[in-house]
């Protein structure tokens, strides 16, 4: 079996995440591999900035390969390999691009390659999964548990200074079943921003984050899980000082507290925080183990999207519970996405929930169709279909085709 090509088709509608109340498009970029066989599978990737260029790299470097060896194909997209390279890799100029074999396509594993690499290795899963008739988290070793446990970000209400639109989001939240969400730092109180350019928290900013989440405790009750997301905004002294003020509502993980990019900074927020630390939304494994080695985390939060696929995704998770490290895992994408990290999921010993960011934006969930519901008493059931055991929902990726795309036929 060889791998014939490597599509993609574009979804664009609305996004009714809050995200502050103000109203936003989405785009969403699934991923088909295609064989000789006429076997297919498909995946997900994030429509940032190089993804899809990333993929067209891929298709035309990895056209006539074996679509069983899903890890040589990442490993290469992300390092290379030594000269004299192997036979199948191809040379000099491709369509629009060239080859390169001694190093990713752009000289560095992170970025829009593992971005691009995570996509088409998940779609290579689903694959393998349809070949050999068998569910992928068996590709995977098998699984501990028959479903995955799924916390909603729902970032804030529309109307941030009514404590009642806080009360009625967590009301809603508790009845639909789920026992985990989190909130964005960031989005909670953005009437009190004095600067827009600081890595600051004003007290003000910091007294109204604390009264609106207190809102939110004191509806969920004392059982319920809570989360916060810095998005990687705030200098260390300020993240310390929120954590401290938001120390007795008993939160799950503060989130991305200080820039990514030095794990010292965040280090100094988990050694004075008394909220377990959370980070790695974009990180690949190297940089996790880097995290790890610093004692600047406690809780690792990788994405499927990001880290380079469902291999790769469980192989961060294997590392975080050698370190006797819980994993959750990032979720930034739609119901494929969440699909493909799911069937990872039940595969860790060591792992929290699995992140849904589009509860209040149905069209991502409906995009493709399996067996089982997406969700389920606040869980993602798992399917024991082969691959991921999804299929496109025609009508629904009809109606969201961003302009210039036409269906896989």
């Amino acid at each position: 079996m060889k791998i014939t090509d490597i599509r993609m088709i574009r979804l664009l509608g609305p996004r009714n995440h809050c995200l502050g109340g103000v109203e936003r498009k989405l785009s969403k970029v699934i991923v088909r591999v295609d064989t000789d066989a006429g076997v297919y599978g498909l995946g997900e990737v994030d429509d940032f900035m190089g993804v899809r260029q990333g993929v067209d790299y891929m298709r035309e470097y990895f056209r006539d390969r074996d679509p069983f060896t899903v890890n040589a194909i990442v490993s290469e997209m992300l390092y290379g390999t030594h000269p004299p390279h192997p036979d199948e890799s191809r040379r000099g100029d491709m369509p629009d691009c060239n080859a390169v074999n001694f190093c990713s396509p752009t000289a560095t594993p992170w970025g829009p390659v593992i971005w691009a690499a995570s996509g088409v290795a998940t779609a290579l899963c689903d694959l393998v999964g349809k070949a050999l008739n068998t569910p992928a988290y068996h590709l995977l070793g098998g699984n501990f548990r028959d479903r995955a446990k799924v916390y909603l970000d729902r970032s804030s209400p529309n109307d941030i200074v009514d404590l009642s639109a806080w009360k009625k989001m967590a009301s809603d939240t508790v009845k639909s079943g789920f026992t985990q969400m989190k909130f964005d730092i960031d989005f909670m109180a953005t009437e009190c921003v004095e600067d827009v350019w600081g890595r600051s928290l004003t007290l003000r900013q910091i007294n109204r984050i604390v009264e609106r989440l207190g809102a939110v405790r004191e509806v969920v009750g004392p059982d319920f899980e809570i989360c916060v997301d810095c998005h990687m905004q705030y200098n260390a002294p300020d993240a310390i000082r929120v954590s401290n003020a938001l120390a007795h509502l008993n939160l799950l993980w503060l989130e991305d507290p200080t820039p990514i990019t030095n794990p010292d900074s965040c280090a100094e927020v988990r050694q004075r925080s008394p909220i377990a630390i959370c980070v790695g939304e974009m990180f690949s494994a190297e940089q996790f183990r880097l995290f790890i080695h610093h004692k600047a985390c406690d809780i690792l939060h990788p994405d499927i999207l990001f880290c380079g696929g469902m291999h790769e995704l469980q192989r961060i998770a294997n590392y975080a519970e050698l370190n006797h490290l819980p994993v959750a895992f990032h979720g930034n994408g739609g119901a494929l996405a969440t699909i493909a990290a799911a069937n990872v999921a039940v595969t860790c010993r060591n792992f929290l929930g699995l992140e849904y960011h589009m509860i209040e934006t149905p069209w991502v969930g409906d995009m493709v169709r399996r067996d089982v519901p997406l969700f389920c008493d606040g869980y993602v059931p798992l399917s024991d279909a082969p691959g991921l055991g999804v299929e496109l929902n025609r009508e629904v990726c009809a109606r969201y085709l961003a302009p210039g795309e036409s269906l896989f036929d």
